[in-house]
């Protein structure tokens, strides 16, 4: 064989060995070799006839074999091509898939629970005010006299359960302010006793009546004197006047039972007695004289 045909079957035999080891392993191809077998046919395929040119031969043996060490390089190249690269495989973005919304259940709108309609009272009619029956009937705005013995008390309200003023002494006379009022089976009247206190005081109890209409002439009172009453010496005997308050004082006179004078000052403390000045009627008698001891009234108011 020739030089010519050891050549051309040498680079037929690089071609396919090179082509074939391409096919079974390609991934140890690299992007510099790639265009070396861009051209490979499928392994076993015919492979079209190439012309080679016979070059003459060249004196030497150097060039020959640098020729053919070349052509062993340089074959698989002009017979496969240029390496493509691979595709590198892209790796889409995982594409956000939107959260499919648990729908919400409506919640129901809070009533308010319904109010029931206000069961309508019956507001009691006030009873009228029964008609207090009096044997006596006292009128108001006029005056009256306290008969009952030993006198009545005055309360703040027209019960035994109320607080007591003062005590309004027998024959005494009193102003009719209101009433009457029936409480606790008592008769009971709003009045003033002339003197600064204003009270209820009991009129009655059943027939029995503790106050009367019908004022009369004055009358003794058993009660202390003020300034201003009228009073009269209600003693059995003489009563003692003196020029000051006391036992020790000088006597102007000695007056009668019965005698009336007028209290002008007092009353002055002294020798465990209370000294009022009086003056007579006439004006010829004036001193100073005791209005009592306990249990006993010399000198009294008349109303």
């Amino acid at each position: 064989m020739g030089t010519g045909s050891k050549t051309k079957g040498l680079f037929r035999y690089c071609t396919e060995h090179a082509c074939k080891r391409w096919r079974e392993r390609p991934f140890r191809r690299c992007a510099q070799n790639a265009p070396l077998f861009a051209h490979c046919k499928p392994y076993g395929t015919a492979e079209p006839t190439v012309a080679v040119l016979e070059r003459p031969a060249t004196t030497g043996g150097l060039p020959l074999a640098l020729l053919a060490v070349s052509l062993i390089w340089v074959g698989p190249i002009l017979a496969c091509g240029s390496f493509q690269p691979r595709p590198t495989p892209t790796r889409e973005p995982p594409t956000a898939v939107s959260a499919v919304e648990t729908p919400i259940p409506e919640q129901p709108t809070p009533t308010s629970p319904s109010t029931p309609d206000p069961i309508p009272t019956e507001t009691p009619s006030p009873l009228p005010t029964p008609t207090v029956v009096v044997r006596n009937p006292l009128t108001i705005g006029e005056q009256a006299r306290i008969t009952v013995i030993g006198g009545l008390n005055m309360r703040e309200q027209p019960t035994v359960r109320s607080e007591n003023i003062t005590l309004v002494a027998q024959d005494k006379r009193i102003m009719v302010l209101e009433g009457p009022v029936s409480a606790d089976g008592y008769i009971w009247w709003r009045v003033d006793d002339n003197q600064g206190n204003v009270g209820w005081v009991a009129g009655g109890q059943g027939e029995e009546s503790w106050i009367s209409s019908q004022v009369g002439v004055a009358r003794p009172v058993d009660r202390s004197p003020i300034v201003g009453d009228q009073v009269v010496v209600s003693l059995n005997g003489e009563l003692t006047v003196r020029a000051l308050p006391g036992i020790g004082s000088a006597v102007v006179a000695r007056a009668a039972t019965n005698e009336t004078f007028t209290v002008v000052a007092g009353p002055q403390a002294a020798d465990g007695y209370f000294w009022y000045q009086i003056r007579s009627d006439d004006g010829q008698l004036e001193g100073w004289a005791a209005d009592g001891r306990e249990g006993e009234r010399w000198l009294s108011p008349l109303e």
